[in-house]
């Protein structure tokens, strides 16, 4: 699947002119909202005992559409219809792919009936009724549909988040086409995912021009793409994240993931019972090349996943770090900076959240890295990932602050700090493993 810069003109989510402040607020705004997001599906998960489907297998390679504001995006083909009502043979949609999100779901034309609510999208719902391969999922005859779980005689998918968004699904069958590694579109069909048909303040759009209508949901669990569709992804796929506009990249599955000819660093994925999150063991953190004095029990996972660890996602934009932690790394950096003396801490960034900012004279001064240290691999963060310029107040001055939030619950690993390496979810053998890669060779 392709992965296509969001931000580049190619894009149909390209936001034309806005500043680079309003970009930033963007990314902000929706790293908080993701952040709120998880600690209220840790709080409140239910039971996702459910077993598999299988189905042929098949190489899929969709392009990946990167969003500035932490979400990727691929393109859909979903459903068959006659080739005159709609002119094509099957509808086109864009969802953001999401490692925190196990279901899949596209908005559908039941939205519209009264007392149901759509949220705006550029292209019309799904018309599920008028697709040939479309079959909803009958109450209790599909091993994804829990009992109870029913509305009418259909099976459904209810979704509530702590800012009030609801998405209301019936579980359905339909054919999706992908980009696939021969260049041509690829049908697999049978693929389970949510007809949503009331949906709650949800916005996909603005300057993004409501292009989006749904979610891929690349999380753990069994309803989950990657897991649901096993026999063609081989539990198995990867991505490679980056920032630039323009940068041609793919979300690949099963034997058509890369391996790269210096290796990966490999650590265990850590998974508990009804939580769909990626967890990495994060022992420790260093920058500029020296270890901080942090307990290492501040990263550990309790009370079963739903409390503390750390969570890779690609679903935020900055990353977040645990309280403790994050006052480590400020302390240390404003101790690294003080030998700097064209270098200024304070100031305050125009209506952004920074905690650690920096007014400066040119030029910057040499800028540290800083390392994760997850259990027997090291991810690196360069500079330019770590530190982020922003306005000052004061018009026409420039603040330079850590891309850092802190965080009283656990540690997010967002998407900004993902960037520039390859990542493979390996589901079989519950490893993560990495490794710097130019994205540019279609990793």
């Amino acid at each position: 699947m392709e992965l296509i810069h969001v931000d580049s003109p190619a894009s149909p989510l390209y936001p034309g002119n806005i500043s680079y402040e309003e970009e930033i607020q963007r990314l902000i705004d929706r790293s908080i909202a993701r952040a709120q997001h998880l600690h209220y599906t840790l709080a409140s998960l239910g039971n996702n005992n459910v077993s598999q489907t299988i189905i042929n297998p098949l190489d899929i390679r969709p392009k990946l559409e990167f969003h500035p504001y932490g979400s990727y995006l691929v393109q859909v083909g979903i459903g068959t219809f006659d080739a005159t009502l709609p002119p094509r043979s099957l509808n086109t949609y864009y969802l953001y792919t999401d490692t925190g999100s196990i279901l899949t779901w596209v908005l559908c034309e039941d939205c519209l009936k009264p007392g149901n609510q759509c949220f705006q999208t550029k292209e019309p719902p799904f018309p599920n009724s008028k697709s040939k391969s479309y079959v909803a999922l009958c109450c209790n005859q599909n091993p994804f549909c829990k009992t109870g779980q029913c509305t009418g005689p259909y099976c459904s998918q209810h979704d509530e988040y702590m800012d009030g968004t609801v998405v209301n699904s019936i579980l359905s069958a339909e054919n999706f086409n992908f980009l696939s590694s021969s260049g041509q579109p690829l049908m697999i069909p049978g693929v389970v995912f949510g007809c949503a048909y009331d949906t709650r303040k949800i916005s996909f759009g603005r300057l993004e021009e409501f292009k989006v209508a749904g979610i891929l949901g690349l999380g753990y669990a069994p309803i989950s793409f990657p897991l649901q569709q096993s026999y063609q992804t081989g539990k198995v796929f990867s991505m490679c994240l980056t920032r630039q506009r323009g940068i041609q990249t793919y979300l690949r599955f099963g034997k058509d993931v890369p391996t790269p000819p210096g290796g990966l660093r490999v650590t265990k994925l850590v998974f508990f019972k009804d939580v769909p999150y990626y967890y990495v063991n994060l022992l420790a953190i260093s920058v500029h090349g020296q270890k901080l004095l942090i307990d290492p029990n501040v990263f550990a996972v309790r009370n079963q996943g739903t409390s503390g660890g750390c969570i890779m996602d690609n679903g935020s934009s900055f990353t977040f770090l645990i309280r403790p932690a994050f006052n480590a790394v400020v302390q240390f950096l404003e101790m690294y900076f003080m030998r700097f003396p064209r270098l200024f801490k304070g100031g305050r960034p125009l209506g952004l959240p920074f905690e650690l900012c920096y007014k400066w004279m040119t030029p910057l001064p040499p800028l540290p890295t800083l390392t994760f240290h997850f259990e027997n691999a090291d991810l690196v963060i360069n500079p330019q990932e770590l530190f982020i310029k922003v306005h000052a107040e004061q018009q026409g001055n420039y603040l330079l602050c850590l891309a850092f939030f802190a965080d009283d619950a656990r540690t997010i690993l967002g998407s900004v700090h993902q960037s520039n390496y390859l990542f493979i979810y390996d589901l079989n053998q519950k490893l993560l493993k990495f490794a710097p890669e130019d994205c540019s060779k279609n990793s």
